[in-house]
């Protein structure tokens, strides 16, 4: 299994920033009690696949690993590097076409469309309904927390709510109110709310229908900047489909380039210690990525439950103990060889560049959990930024010092779909 170190590095560096972050995100994703969104259709039943066979379980005993930091080895004892300046890299810039702009901006009209009020029917399956509610368990007429909204717009039929939500509201007027009585699922993610009957309190106070007509007036009301019709519309998506496919070329040399490095170069085993160092910052991430899974989707997730939906879509054989550590082995593999080009070429991560790194992610925060910028560094392992910091440079470095030849049309598009993939 090869992952690109560009990739593993972006998770890992990311998921330290979310400590500088408060809880804006998880409280907005528990506004809606009554919300299950669809956009987690994927990984949720991947999931549910997942559970229905047998779940391998991390039993890792992570407060126990011991560690060691790049800085502790001497790289170069764990990896030849081999050829990593002047290597020859095929990629292709995608050539934005009519049919691609077409598409695009019918995918707009479907996602984006201008709606129209009605006021001449009751609602119907497909409408768009602007819906004040209130949510109180059935048995003690007691709110509970999560439960009310006003001005949310619900698309009727698109089961984003729980079940008999969407259908109680067909047949409604706009200005009438109705009572719901629902009962939660089982498995709902709240415990206090599984499984509980309630009673939904929901006004109507809008009733409109997208319109498939792709006017000057549509165009103006997506507010993009300089379109005000059709025409300044598709000028608009041809310059981002041609951003995209700058930015798809660009990912992919990149990708090329870490890839063919790390073929190039000959590693012998790396130090146990500093596998556990990366499997530690893995099952960080993960750990993160499953307790927002839970807060945004209503579904709990573990750990556990979200590397065996990797495994199976990645084909991996082992147990999740395997996983975990093939992914730091990787990563360790890759720190190695990047810190021991960084050696070779004089390519070094001051404290300056660090701090410039962490006080662009620190203001740029919209929340925060520390007082400030000093409390907020002092929390965090600065290594990690170190070491991701040092990747980066590497990487430019070996990009800059390729050779970069025209791809074969086909072999570009395959690259983009790839790129898009990951």
């Amino acid at each position: 299994m090869k992952k690109n170190l560009s990739i593993l590095l972006a998770g890992v560096m990311t998921c330290m920033l979310f400590t500088a972050c408060g809880n804006e995100n998880t409280e907005n994703a528990s506004d809606n009690a009554a919300e299950v969104s669809s956009a987690a259709e994927t990984e949720t039943d991947s999931s549910a696949a997942a559970a229905d066979s047998e779940v391998s379980q991390i039993t890792i005993d992570f407060d126990n690993l011991k560690t060691e930091a790049l800085t502790d080895v001497n790289t170069s004892d764990f990896v030849t590097p081999g050829e990593y300046k002047g290597i020859t890299i095929e990629a292709a810039l995608k050539e934005v076409t009519d049919e691609d702009v077409e598409a695009y901006i019918q995918d707009l009209l479907s996602s984006n469309p201008l709606m129209n009020e009605v006021t001449d029917r009751a609602v119907q399956d497909g409408d768009t309904v602007n819906i004040d509610y209130v949510g109180k368990y059935a048995d003690t007429q007691e709110a509970f927390d999560g439960g009310t909204a006003t001005g949310a717009n619900l698309v009727i039929g698109s089961n984003t709510y729980i079940d008999g939500f969407e259908s109680g509201l067909v047949g409604a007027t706009k200005g009438e109110t109705r009572d719901l009585n629902l009962t939660f699922p089982e498995n709902y993610g709240s415990t206090d709310l599984a499984g509980k009957d309630v009673v939904f309190t929901v006004t109507v106070n809008s009733i409109q229908v997208a319109s498939t007509d792709m006017t000057d007036e549509w165009a103006a009301s997506l507010g993009y900047e300089d379109v005000s019709n059709i025409e300044e519309l598709k000028a608009y998506v041809v310059g981002k489909l041609s951003e995209d496919a700058k930015e798809d070329y660009e990912a992919i040399v990149e990708n090329t380039a870490v890839q063919t490095v790390v073929d190039n170069a000959t590693f012998t085993d790396a130090p146990q210690e500093l596998i556990n160092r990366y499997i530690l910052q893995q099952n960080q991430m993960i750990e993160y990525r499953a307790s927002m899974f839970s807060y945004m989707y209503g579904q709990q997730v573990t750990p556990s439950d979200l590397i065996n939906v990797y495994m199976q879509n990645e084909g991996f054989v082992g147990t999740a103990d395997d996983y975990l550590n093939s992914i730091a082995k990787d990563m360790a593999n890759q720190y190695l060889l990047f810190q021991t080009i960084a050696d070779e070429q004089g390519i070094t991560v001051s404290e300056e560049d660090i701090d410039e790194y962490l006080k662009n992610a620190y203001e740029s925060a919209s929340n925060t959990a520390f007082s400030s910028y000093e409390e907020y560094k002092a929390s965090l392992d600065l290594e990690v930024y170190r070491e991701g910091l040092m990747a980066e440079k590497v990487v430019k470095y070996i990009v800059d010092n390729a050779n970069v030849v025209e791809a074969a049309a086909e072999d570009a598009a395959g690259e983009a779909s790839s790129v898009a993939a990951e």
